[in-house]
């Protein structure tokens, strides 16, 4: 029996049904699991490679890797007395109880203008982080009995990884609920039933919820998950699922009107609808695992992560779609029932057909104007800005970045992020704190402290810490140091974790990218047996990313107010808008193809577009509604990318899909097919 029969059997889809119902209940216990194994600290970020990680690991051998935690007190009108006192004594009660992993004491300092006080705190970083947010809720909690009226703000490494991790924990719940409501009034909108919506979002759910199961068994295993690839995974599940199935059903609803049993109607929806969804989801998942090559964490384990849930999606709208569809019947449609022997879905008249008619008429036309559009929102690129830092990256107000915000302007900018000088040899410690002091832009440097035969070095920078002017100190710091100390120096700190992983941004984005293009390439050869309809699809796709970032670029500047985008952001919108948008290519010309073996090149393109505008719009519009829902997330970056591949996936499904590609298609013709037999077909 072949898998289609099994999978539309009349008491087979009931077994592929049972199976779908164990994997979720099987896996349900790690599914819970999914958000605490998560790993959202700087550390786990970080290449293998990085000299920051190195520092790091010296920091751990000598005392464990030291977080500093500062709390921060304001008052507008100048610290009273008895302000003073109550700070003194949350130092004092915090010495007393002693924080978990606490190192040293706590120590205040008031700064000359009155106004301000630090109460400066040091943990050993165990990389639970449970553990750390009980730590800073501890902080918090001595501050209860404080004088009304003071700005009291947590901030310093404690206060960043609490509210990192903070948000990263919230947001799992936000993405999972907002996506579900979303998608299901798209169904509705789309479909106007009261009963088939339900059916895909039950399939994305279990494919949802077993991913999130084999998502916890991978961290697990020793293999970092952090909260953006989570994230990212459920975004992909739900879109590219339910683009998945809203292309099967309308294939089946289709082959309803033809076939008088549902049972040979949806094995031939299978056959015709499920090669589009395999290559489809083969691009998708393609272009996904060239981020393996990325030497970031969050690069090379977000893109396994969203290929693993798009494998899954795709199974389940392939296997347990199909079997809800099956046991409800035609009346799973209702209130608008697919009839045997109903309307031709080719009919000339309707948008679809009009809007081919039209390009087809203009294609010159088209294909100039389109170039022009394109290239107008390509000159936004002027306004590319990659200097988005840490605190810049929230789109509300956090404690940590108000805390640092209030430190700048009494204590030097670099106070905040000191630069951590580590060595294996002590002997050599002092000369390196000598010759870092005389470094341009250094305001001050801490004697070396040596502990287990490792000695450690702090270097205050005049700048700010994430300043491009920090990052041109930093590079001579470690000129420096290693010329003073050689290979036993590390040189680390939160500006050298931004320096090297700006470093990896880049190399990763000259990498992966032109992977990516050779894969999508390699599949739309292989589906289309053609050379020139990939290098044609390929071409439309690129044109439409560097039009969709010009045109983001201006609105995050002028529009949102954003100070600039992550390094890596490129990346990440090219890798989705590639992938997703040679998606919905895919589905056109996989159906043009199938049209015109039947009704030669001009008619099978037309009867293509028409055959797929709809649901393929239809899509696009579900899968940009829950990027969308990344915009809501208070993490910039996250933010940047839902808008931009949202606006990219409308954009190439409406205008590029639609448009350019048909106009392009009829002006070519056959030769679009070469040197495929279909070339030569009159």
């Amino acid at each position: 029996m072949s898998l289609i029969k099994f999978i539309t059997g009349r008491r087979t889809k009931f077994v592929v049904l049972l199976f779908w119902l164990l994997a979720v209940f099987a896996l349900g216990a790690k599914a819970g699991k999914f958000e605490s194994v998560q790993k959202n600290d700087s550390k786990s970020y970080l290449p293998a490679t990085a000299e920051s990680l190195r520092s790091i690991e010296l920091e751990s051998k000598q005392t464990g890797e030291q977080l500093p935690g500062l709390l921060v007190f304001y008052r507008a009108a100048g610290l009273t007395d008895a302000d003073k006192r109550a700070i003194e004594g949350d130092a004092a009660a915090i010495n007393k109880q002693r924080l978990q992993d606490q190192l040293g004491d706590a120590r205040t300092a008031f700064a000359k203008d009155g106004k301000t006080a630090t109460l400066a705190v040091t943990v050993i970083a165990n990389g639970n982080g449970d553990d750390l947010r009980a730590v800073a809720k501890e902080i918090r909690d001595t501050t209860n009995d404080d004088p009304p009226g003071m700005t009291i703000k947590l901030t310093g490494g404690i206060g960043f990884s609490d509210d990192a991790i903070a948000i990263f924990n919230s947001m799992g719940g936000t993405v999972l609920i907002g996506t579900s409501v979303l998608v299901i009034v798209l169904l509705l909108l789309i479909y106007r039933s009261p009963i088939l919506w339900l059916l895909p979002l039950i399939s994305v759910g279990c494919a949802e919820s077993v991913s999130r199961g084999f998502g916890t068994m991978i961290a697990e295993s020793g293999t970092t998950v952090n909260g953006q690839a989570a994230i990212m995974m459920t975004i992909l599940i739900f879109g590219v699922g339910t683009d998945y199935a809203l292309l099967l059903i309308s294939r089946y609803r289709e082959e309803l009107r033809r076939h008088e049993d549902r049972h040979e109607a949806m094995a031939f929806a299978l056959r015709k609808s499920a090669p589009a969804i395999l290559a489809s989801a083969g691009t998708v998942v393609l272009a996904l695992m060239t981020m393996i090559f990325g030497e970031l964490n969050s690069t090379s384990s977000t893109g396994p992560m969203g290929a693993m849930g798009v494998a899954l999606a795709m199974l389940a709208m392939l296997t347990m779609l199909p079997a809800l569809l099956l046991i409800g019947g035609r009346s799973s449609f209702w209130p608008f029932i697919p009839r045997f022997h109903s309307t031709d879905h080719f009919a000339a008249s309707g948008f679809w057909s009009g809007l081919a008619d039209f390009v087809q008429r203009r294609r010159g036309v088209v294909i100039v104007g389109m170039l022009a559009l394109i290239a107008v929102m390509s000159l936004g690129w002027t306004k590319y800005d990659s200097g988005l830092t840490q605190t810049d990256s929230y789109t509300k107000k956090v404690d940590s970045v108000e805390g640092q915000k209030i430190l700048q302007r009494t204590l030097p900018p670099g106070a905040v992020g000191p630069v951590v000088i580590m060595t294996t040899r002590p002997a050599d410690a002092q000369k390196i704190a000598d010759s870092v002091r005389k470094v341009r832009g250094v305001s001050a440097v801490n004697p070396p402290r040596v502990a287990k035969g490792i000695a450690r070095v702090e270097a205050t920078l005049g700048d700010q810490p994430y300043s491009d002017a920090a990052r041109d100190v930093l590079a001579n710091i470690r000129g420096v140091a290693k010329a003073t100390g050689g290979t036993a120096v590390a040189v680390g700190g939160v500006t050298a974790i931004d320096v090297d992983t700006r470093k990896s941004q880049g190399r990763d984005n000259r990498l992966i990218i032109p992977i990516a293009l050779i894969v999508v390439f390699l599949i739309l050869m292989v589906l289309l047996r053609s050379l020139v309809a990939p290098v044609v699809l390929i071409l439309t796709v690129v044109a439409s990313f560097f039009a969709v970032l010009g045109l983001s670029f201006v609105v995050f500047d002028k529009v949102f107010g954003f100070v600039g985008v992550d390094t890596s952001f490129p990346l990440w919108v090219f890798v989705f808008l590639v992938a997703l948008g040679v998606d919905y290519n895919i589905f056109l010309m996989a159906r043009v193809r199938e049209e015109v073996q039947k009704h030669g090149s001009a008619e099978g393109m037309r009867r293509g577009l028409v055959a797929t505008g709809g649901v393929i719009t239809s899509a696009a519009a579900v899968l940009a509604g829950t990027f969308t829902v990344m915009g809501a997330l208070p993490l910039v970056f996250l933010a940047e990318i839902g808008f931009s591949v949202a606006f990219g996936v409308l954009f190439d499904a409406m205008l590029v899909r639609s448009v350019l590609v048909p106009a392009i298609v009829w002006a070519l013709d056959r030769r679009i097919w070469w040197p495929s037999a279909l070339s030569k077909q009159p």
